[in-house]
């Protein structure tokens, strides 16, 4: 009797558990991929709406064999808001200072490598 109480609090604890982790996981807000074999200059974006107060997660890989990349985070007046350093791999956050729609743009230049950034609201 008792190993059977033992064994529904177990499975109880692990139901509570995962249930909580799903809840509690940031929210995705988007993300961008590109791969480029050959020399390639443009830009890509992606836009999202975010409150004041919101801890925003980026996080960032990129394997850059040539040109250059920059990761910048932009309000809707198109102020600088957040520049993403440049590196291998990078986890980095910001809190907004304002209900926005900010666009997180990747501006490349002759960029031969491949990179990801995705963005989650950590609320």
């Amino acid at each position: 009797m008792k190993r059977r109480v033992i064994e529904i609090c177990s499975v109880c604890i692990i139901a509570i558990i995962i249930v909580g982790a799903i809840i509690m996981r940031p929210k995705a807000l988007g993300n961008i991929n590109d791969v480029f074999a050959e020399p390639a200059t443009s830009r890509s974006e992606i836009s999202f709406t975010a409150e004041a107060g919101d801890k925003i997660k980026f996080s960032f890989s990129s394997k850059i064999d040539g040109g250059t990349l920059d990761i910048i985070l932009y309000d809707s007046k198109r102020n600088v808001v957040k520049e993403l350093d440049r590196a291998k791999e990078l986890e980095t956050f910001a809190i907004l200072d304002k209900d926005d729609e900010y666009t997180l743009v990747a501006e490349y230049s002759d960029f031969v490598g491949k990179f990801k950034v995705a963005v989650y609201d950590m609320k």
